[in-house]
This record gives structure tokens, C-alpha cells and sequence, in this order.
């Protein structure tokens, strides 16, 4: 239990201990910094500044954040390598800062505390061996993911880079939140809202793995969209020519179109959702992925306002929403096909929801 990580001497009490120290949360705590880190990514893209930090792990040479142009022109003269905008650009502490904050939040606090969390879950792995596994897929995640930022440096921010980037951060949340449900069951303390029907839940769980990872599709092709050049408007911006349709058509080359391959994705998983969620028993499963399917239409709607306001210049901050509630979409759709595998995996777990 949780009070067996309490020394007695503090004079605590359990109902105290367990108000303030609930360790089971940490997962959660974590799932919610791999979130933030997220944000930060995005924002990064948006504001172009995913080559402002050009080294890895330092920046310009430095820890700090606080380069000067001159001192930028320094660096790149002395080791030729030269931004791909040009050796000419040069980049604002602003947009520095940006790109160190995020390496900060995932480097020196996500993945310390990750490393933290499956030594807690290791010193119990014989009570609660699913959620050593979860931590450690969850270390694992994180140590891939720098290394694919240092690859996403390296190769001056390249699609599938990107890509990797973001897959990684949405496997790496959706392992937290794995670890989160079993470290709560583990300890009696899975709220009554996440306690399904063992028989439906097993037969859910196919539809669900299959619905996440459609999702994950959509996502996925998105971020080669965002990152490709020229793709945010290959099917012209501006008017209905645009969006719904595509350059005047309903269709597109699937070859060189990698927007209208994005399109006809959305098109298709959300009638897959659609179809699926039908039928359906009322209850936890239902509720979230009705809410994964809300999100998912109001960015397929979001994904038109983009194109359409941009007439003089896409409005980055709408991209950035669009990737937050696909994220959420996704999320939404991934939790509940984690609460229905816990369901299946815990015979004790057999009331009605």
C-alpha cells in the first residue's frame, strides 16, 4: 500500500499520507509534462524554430539560450554548418528559447522523473509487475525520443523525422497512462468511473486497438503535411476550391498530394469511427470515444479553417490547435482501449459500470 513508502516517524496517518503522497498519480503527473512537452514541440514548429539550437545537445556551443546573432555567425563559421534557410539567418533569443525550453522540460524533468518512476515500480515488481513493465517501456520511450531529437536536428527537421518525433511522444503518453490505471488498480484505488464489464471489455478491445491505431494513422500524416514543404497548400488555399475540395476536384494525385492523401485518411477513418461506435453498450468505453469522435470532427472543421483564412499567409497558431486535438482525439480513443485491456487483464474488475 501506499503508506508501506512512508516512514512512521513523520506522525502522519494513512488518510493523511494517502492525501498528499498518492504515488500512484505519478504516471499521470508525467503523462500530463509529456503534454506540455507536446505544446512546446509545436510551438516550436509554428514559430520556425525547430533549427534555432543547431547542435545537440548544447546550443550554439552553449547550455544558455542567450546567443547573439553575432555570436550564431561565430558558430556557424567555425564548424560550416549553416542553417537551411541559409548562412545568413539568424534567429531571436525568443525563438532559442523556445527549442531550449522544450529540451529542458524533456531532457532535465520528463526524463529524470521517468527514470524515478520505474525505480518506484521496480523495488514493487512482483505486486505490480504491469506497471514495472509500462515504467519501463516509458524510460525506454523517452531515451529514444532524445535520441530522435537529435536526429531531427541533425537532419535540419526532415518529415519523417518529425513524424518519429511525434509517435514517439503519443506512444511515450499513452504507456504513462497504462502505467497510471494499473499502479491505481494495483492499490484498490481505480475510481468506479474506470471499472468496466470484464465480458464487454474483451470484446471491445479489438475494435478499440484497431480504432487508436487509425487515429495514429491520421496524426502521423498530418505531421508530413506540416513538416513537408509546400504540402499545407498543395491543394490551393484561400476559397472552396481549396477545401473542401482540391484545387477545384474532389480529386487528387496520391502520388505528389501528400494534403490530399492527409484528406482522404480523415475521410476515411472518420467514417470508420462513425461506423463503429454504433452499438456500443452506454457506459465508460462509449463516453470516451464519443468524446475521441468530437474531437476528431471539430479538427476535421479546423483543418478547413486553416486553409481558408490563408489568403495572405497560413495563421500557424490554428496548425498548432490542429495538432493538440488530434492529439486529444487519439488520447481519447487510446484510453479507453487501455481501460478495456485492464478490464480484460483483472478478473476482480467484473461489476457493471
Amino acid at each position: 500500500m501506499i503508506s508501506s513508502y512512508v516512514d512512521e516517524t513523520v506522525g502522519l496517518n494513512v488518510s493523511e499520507v494517502q492525501g498528499w503522497r498518492r504515488l500512484h498519480h505519478l504516471p499521470f503527473a508525467l503523462f500530463v509534462l509529456t503534454m506540455i512537452a507536446v505544446v512546446l514541440g509545436g510551438t516550436v514548429r509554428i514559430y520556425d524554430a525547430g533549427e534555432s539550437c543547431p547542435d545537440w545537445p548544447q546550443c550554439f556551443g552553449t547550455w544558455g539560450f542567450d546567443i547573439s546573432e553575432e555570436d550564431q555567425g561565430i558558430w556557424y563559421n567555425e564548424t560550416g554548418e549553416y542553417d537551411s534557410d541559409g548562412s545568413a539567418k539568424r534567429y531571436t533569443t525568443g525563438d532559442i528559447f523556445l527549442e531550449w525550453i522544450h529540451r529542458f522540460v524533456t531532457g532535465i524533468i520528463l526524463g529524470p522523473l521517468c527514470i524515478l518512476q520505474w525505480y518506484l515500480a521496480f523495488k514493487r515488481k512482483e505486486s505490480m509487475p504491469s506497471v514495472h513493465t509500462a515504467s519501463a517501456v516509458a524510460l525506454i520511450l523517452v531515451i529514444v525520443q532524445g535520441l530522435m531529437g537529435m536526429l531531427t536536428v541533425r537532419y535540419d527537421n526532415i518529415p519523417w523525422s518529425v513524424a518519429g518525433h511525434l509517435v514517439l511522444a503519443q506512444t511515450l503518453a499513452l504507456s504513462l497512462l497504462w502505467a497510471w490505471i494499473r499502479w491505481m488498480d494495483a492499490e484498490d484505488s481505480l475510481p468506479s468511473w474506470m471499472h468496466l464489464q470484464r465480458k464487454h471489455a474483451i470484446q471491445m478491445r479489438p475494435r478499440l486497438y484497431d480504432l487508436t491505431l487509425s487515429t495514429l494513422v491520421v496524426l502521423v500524416l498530418g505531421a508530413f503535411v506540416s513538416s513537408s514543404e509546400g504540402q499545407n497548400g498543395a491543394c490551393n488555399v484561400g476559397s472552396l476550391d481549396a477545401w473542401p475540395l482540391c484545387n477545384g476536384s474532389l480529386f487528387a494525385s496520391l502520388m505528389d498530394n501528400m494534403q490530399y492523401v492527409h484528406r482522404l485518411a480523415v475521410v476515411i477513418v472518420g467514417g470508420w469511427l462513425l461506423w463503429n461506435v454504433r452499438g456500443m453498450e452506454s457506459g465508460t468505453i462509449r463516453k470516451m470515444v464519443h468524446a475521441g469522435i468530437g474531437f476528431y470532427l471539430l479538427n476535421l472543421l479546423l483543418g478547413g479553417v486553416y486553409v481558408l483564412t490563408a489568403t495572405s499567409g497560413f495563421i500557424e497558431i490554428l496548425s498548432l490547435f490542429h495538432l493538440l486535438i488530434a492529439s486529444a482525439s487519439f488520447l481519447c480513443i487510446g484510453f479507453a482501449a487501455l481501460l478495456a485491456r485492464n478490464a480484460a487483464h483483472s478478473p476482480t474488475l467484473g461489476e457493471a459500470e
